[in-house]
């Protein structure tokens, strides 16, 4: 009893945490949570008294450490009673911590990889590091290693970092293969040694100070067409690193940020601007001491270079001040912002010093209308509904700027003289819960806004101009969320021409999804200017209990193709699970089927893949 050692005969351990069931011929336990065994069935499969279980592994002799690991010699895997293989020696994981070991390997084969093997190994360093390290060969193209790196030093520093190397055999015969996707307008720069490098870093200091690093370098502007990870876009056309340093008081708030742009589409990056740096310093509006004028501001410095083209520095202020009143129940915001730009050009001989001067007068008129309303039936909940219409007149001179850079959007100041209305609603209720606490949320969202040119609308028609027309309206801008019930969500957002009468944007987004375990998801965006249309869904509908069948497509219809189609099927047990995955992408089709067993993870995987010719 001291040393807490026992031998057992016939014996059977059941630890419910994570549902794992041990029988052994002869236990001997050897510590708190250690047993050396013989004759051994270990599952975490549920069964009937005298039945087989799903899957189980059997043992001559057996080493187990609840929470750590079981190390078995002599391992048979059954299935349902059946041998299905047979292992001299196994070492599994018995427990839910983070565990140093290979990872589920990746096996296949295509026309341009030839046979294909990914391997992974994972390090559980310490508790707050740990890494993931790469080697994939590929007979036909060639080998990749790599190493991600995460680290939390403290609740307030941590970060990721990512190196990815691989040596092509034949860069040109993989562009052979992407001759269909026109190499996405990508210049041909990539040479056989190709590799990313992705770091990621926070730091939060005291006194609202935070440094900001995220940097992504590639050998080449082809990289992501072939090797973008997760959560990268394959038809990126450029990458921002960015390394900022901020400081937040209650009202104002100083960005200092290093902008480099890689762009994908540009040989050479030769014309690109890099903003290095770039300091903004705006604060929120606040009272003037005791008077009624608040103040606001928007001011930016940018030091625009690059290898060809005008570069230069740039000073852009703008202060506001207000008068914010409310009237009869009216909100009225009348404000004056005066605005300068400085230039300093440094690469145009004889220019040198610019600046340009204007102002902004707006007038913000705004009233709120709010209901509660109480339903008779038992246990409804109330709802509060809000109406916000909104009139905002602007004023801005036509100012003389064609003799400036044209470095982005600020230099090149839109005159202005209009009207804009909006009108926002919002329908928000609480959930029904248990006892006293109840979630509010949004159940709809309307938000429609329009301009009204003034100047436009008194212009005189010119006659030299065919089919010259007056068209001081903007589009209608209108966006709508819905959210009936916790299962649906539908957004809407669409911009439409009055004059032409046809829609210049528009997205739309609808999720459903029941208790059952079915879902749907479907979204459309539709850009005229851009000519722009692509659709993705995805569906998910459980058959029976245990079995799920899953679609995706991602369809381009300014292409008129299908950029990606998957069909799926998933079966779930209570102690394992398949699923069997065909996709068809631009490149290649795919066939993925992959087990997994509670309990020990992704035990066995083969990936297929054929290439579309």
């Amino acid at each position: 009893l001291k040393a807490k050692t026992a031998v057992v005969t016939r014996a059977r351990i059941f630890y419910s945490e994570d549902n794992l069931h041990i029988t052994a011929e002869e236990l001997r336990k050897t510590g708190p949570r250690s047993y050396f065994t013989r004759k051994t069935s270990y599952t975490t499969c549920d069964c009937e008294e005298g039945k087989n279980p799903a899957w189980s592994f059997k043992t001559s002799t057996a080493t187990v450490t609840v929470g750590d690991f079981l190390a078995a010699w002599n391992a048979r895997f059954y299935i349902k009673g059946v041998p299905a293989f047979y292992f001299p020696y196994v070492r599994v994981p018995v427990k839910r911590e983070r565990q140093s070991g290979m990872l589920q390997p990746g096996i296949g084969y295509s026309g341009l990889r030839g046979a294909a093997l990914q391997n992974s190994f994972f390090w559980a360093i310490s508790d707050n590091t740990d890494a993931t390290f790469y080697l994939d060969a590929e007979s036909q193209r060639g080998v990749g290693e790599g190493v991600e790196y995460r680290y939390i030093r403290t609740r307030k520093s941590f970060g990721e970092l990512f190196f990815y190397h691989y040596s092509e055999t034949d860069i040109d015969r993989v562009r052979a293969y992407r001759e269909d996707v026109n190499n996405l307008s990508r210049p041909e720069n990539a040479s056989n040694e190709r590799w990313q490098l992705v770091y990621d870093h926070t730091e939060i200091f005291g006194n609202g100070i935070k440094l900001q690093a995220k940097l992504n370098f590639i050998s080449d502007d082809e990289y992501l067409i072939d090797f973008a990870r997760a959560g990268e876009d394959r038809t990126l056309e450029s990458i921002e690193n960015n390394i900022s340093l901020s400081k937040n008081w209650n009202a104002f708030n100083l960005v200092g940020q290093l902008r480099y742009f890689n762009n994908l589409i540009e040989p050479g990056d030769r014309t690109t601007l890099q903003r290095m740096p770039e300091i903004t310093f705006s604060n929120s509006d606040k009272r003037i001491l005791n008077t009624p004028l608040h103040i606001s501001s928007e001011s930016s410095f940018v030091y625009f270079l690059r290898k060809e083209g005008v570069t230069g520095q740039r000073l852009d202020v703008k202060p506001r001040l207000s008068v914010p009143m409310s009237p009869g129940g009216f909100d009225i915001t009348p404000s004056i912002a005066p605005r300068a730009t400085f230039y300093q050009i440094d690469n145009e001989p004889g220019v040198g010093y610019k600046d340009r001067y204007t102002y902004e007068i707006s007038v913000n008129a705004a009233t709120t209308f709010v209901r509660v309303f109480n339903p008779d039936e038992p246990g409804a909940q109330p709802f509060r509904h809000i109406i916000r219409p909104r009139l905002t007149y602007t004023y801005m001179p036509e100012v003389k700027q064609d003799d400036l850079p044209q470095f982005d959007s600020v230099d090149n100041i839109v005159s202005q003289n209009a009207f804009t209305y909006s009108l926002v609603s919002v329908l928000t209720g609480k959930e029904s819960a248990v006892g006293a606490a109840r979630a509010e949320r949004d159940y709809a969202y309307f938000d429609l806004r329009q301009s009204y040119d003034i100047d436009e609308a008194s212009r005189k028609i010119d006659p030299a101009v065919a089919g010259d027309k007056k068209r001081p309206f903007s589009d209608i801008r209108a966006e709508i969320i819905l959210a009936p019930a916790v299962w649906a969500d539908f957004s809407a957002l669409a911009e439409y021409d009055v004059y032409e009468d046809r829609f210049d944007r528009y997205n739309t987004s609808l999720l459903a999804r029941d208790k059952r375990g079915d879902s749907m998801n479907i979204s459309y965006r539709y850009l005229r200017a851009e000519a722009t249309e692509y659709l993705e869904g995805s569906a998910r509908v459980r058959v029976i209990r245990p079995v799920d069948l899953t679609y995706r497509k991602r369809y381009s219809f300014d292409a008129d193709r299908a950029l990606e189609t998957a069909y799926g099927v998933e079966y779930t047990h209570q102690c394992w699970n398949a699923s069997l995955t065909y996709t068809e992408r631009l490149e290649e089709k795919a066939v993925f089927l992959t087990f997994s067993l509670k309990g020990l993870g992704k035990i066995a995987g083969l990936e297929t893949k054929f290439e579309q010719f």
